[in-house]
């Protein structure tokens, strides 16, 4: 199934200004890695074919998350939010059709319902004003770019949390 949502992750920023950071290749690998981790989780949304999906994993003091690149993003959110445990969502795509607008807002809801969280995390290169755009939609805070994280570019880290969920269903 990972082909048909690379190709539905592909379909979704053809053609916007944000599609130069969606690369299939790089999605591919970010499920690949991100599909091994502990608590991950994917979630989908069909009808007669896929339109919807998201996936993370779930960061935690319990021990989970505390060595590497896992461990140095635990800090800096616990730094902007003074929370330690969240989910770090990363990748919400949907059906670009008009009827389809609310698929990927409730699948990165029920994701973070579904992993007991109060708090979702996702890190956008700063230049993707797409998809900074969507997530604000949804209720997504961006708290800046981040310094310390591995990568080239310094991402923006956006936040949501449950009273943004509520907000965002307004």
């Amino acid at each position: 199934m990972h082909e048909d949502i690379a190709d539905l992750a592909a379909e979704s920023v053809a053609g916007t200004p944000g599609e130069a950071y969606h690369d299939r290749g790089d999605f591919l690998h970010r499920l690949a890695v991100t599909a091994h981790r502990p608590g991950f989780a994917l979630l989908v949304a069909e009808t007669t074919v896929l339109v919807g999906c998201a996936f993370g994993f779930p960061v935690g003091p319990d021990g989970s998350g505390r060595r590497g690149f896992d461990g140095t993003l635990q800090g800096i959110i616990h730094r902007l939010t003074s929370r330690a445990r969240f989910v770090v969502l990363t990748q919400v795509v949907a059906h670009p059709h008009a009827q389809h607008r609310d698929i990927a807002r409730r699948l990165q809801q029920r994701l973070l319902t579904d992993l007991h969280s109060c708090l979702g995390v996702t890190l956008l290169h700063p230049a993707d004003q797409a998809g900074q755009a969507a997530f604000s939609s949804w209720g997504w805070q961006n708290m800046g770019e981040v310094v310390g994280l591995p990568g080239a570019v310094a991402p923006c880290v956006l936040t949501l949390s449950v009273e943004g969920l509520a907000l965002a269903r307004r």
